[in-house]
């Protein structure tokens, strides 16, 4: 008889050569469950496959090491699926290569997510390693959630940022099956959506305790995001096709589209800047009918469709 695992914990790699082992090191901190590590590598070029089944070999011989066929690069939403579907656990924890757990981490949510059997997916707080200097901003970012148990689609702020932190998620297998969050992706929000499809399953619950070590660095996906708005408004903006394409009411449908429009006005305004209009190389640029309409008809409805609107309507 195969023994029953409490906790399936799922690390895409790709290219974390010199920081995986760290993160799978940090899994075993916990004590008291059963706990089994999936690993899959995402098509690395630099050797992170190797190094995992060294780790194997040398540390942990019961690691799951997986791939796509051929070593494809399919991106972080696949991998963690294909990860997903190999589990036999009966909760989930995803961890980035590049992030840790800190000790007992997965002990305490499990705790409480067993205490609160309609709570669906536990969160945490964070604390930054390597790249201290951003400290605040991304543990303060982690950490703007209720502390009891929430709805997610009712935080007023859900379209418009991801204050949840993938390494500090626990989710109950049962209500993440039927989730379609494995999409071919360009950007890096694959997890917010993720989030967004399983809200319909259930609560959300925040722990105000810096459960996981989030790195930070140069070559993060989080730091790409970070370095230029219109690398976030496109990121933005395939999370909002990607649920739209997939929500599963129209009523919240139609709350994407109408975020969805406001995502490309925001791009359109952008688009409107020239920096070499203010230098005295370029003509300018003027808007169109069609600008001037999506433009104005999308702060419309956003005014329409805010929280504040539907609060002060009902």
């Amino acid at each position: 008889m195969v023994p029953s695992v409490d906790v399936s914990v799922v690390i895409p790699c790709f290219n974390s050569r010199d920081y995986v082992g760290e993160a799978i090191r940090s899994v075993h901190s916990s004590h008291g469950l059963s706990i089994e590590v999936i690993v899959v590598d995402d098509g690395s070029t630099d050797g992170s496959l190797e190094e995992l089944n060294r780790l194997r070999e040398a540390e942990f011989p019961f690691l799951k090491i997986l791939s796509h066929p051929g070593h494809v690069n399919f991106g972080a939403s696949s991998s963690r699926c294909l990860g997903f579907h190999a589990s036999t656990g009966r909760y989930l924890a995803f961890l980035d290569a590049d992030d840790i757990f800190m000790l007992d981490k997965i002990d305490i949510q499990v705790k409480t997510m067993d205490q609160h059997p309609d709570v669906v997916l536990c969160h945490a707080g964070v604390h930054v390693i390597g790249d201290v200097d951003k400290a605040a901003f991304f543990e303060s970012i982690f950490s703007r959630n209720p502390t009891h148990p929430y709805r997610l689609r009712r935080q007023r702020d859900y379209l418009i940022r991801n204050n949840i932190c993938n390494s500090s998620v626990v989710v109950r297998s049962s209500a993440l099956k039927g989730i379609p969050f494995s999409y071919v992706q360009l950007a890096q929000y694959e997890d917010w959506l993720c989030w967004s499809l399983l809200a319909a399953k259930g609560y959300f619950i925040y722990l105000d305790q810096p459960l996981v070590g989030y790195r930070v660095h140069g070559h993060s996906a989080t730091s790409s995001m970070v370095k230029g708005k219109l690398r976030h408004l496109y990121a933005l903006l395939e999370y909002k096709l990607v649920l739209l394409a997939r929500s599963e009411s129209g009523i919240h449908a139609l709350r994407v589209l109408f975020s969805l429009l406001e995502t490309i006005r925001l791009l359109l305004v952008e688009y409107l800047w020239d920096p070499m209009e203010l230098a005295g190389k370029s003509s300018g640029v003027r808007k169109n009918l069609v600008v001037w309409f999506v433009i104005g008809g999308a702060k419309v409805i956003r005014k329409c469709w805010s929280p504040a609107a539907r609060e002060s309507r009902a």
